[in-house]
């Protein structure tokens, strides 16, 4: 009679230690704000040349 022998069975590396889920809304902040400094540069345009 013969033996199969299979190679053992490793466990699972335990989950990487990784920092807490970020909430939703963070991913919509850069972007943001970087429309409202645009929407601000086109609004001191406007008026700088509306002065002149």
């Amino acid at each position: 009679m013969r033996v199969l022998s299979h190679p053992p069975v490793r466990p699972l590396p335990p989950p990487a230690a990784s920092s807490p889920p970020e909430p939703s809304m963070s991913r919509y902040v850069a972007p943001l704000g970087f429309t409202l400094a645009a929407v601000w540069v086109a609004v001191l345009f406007v008026l700088t040349s509306a002065t002149h």
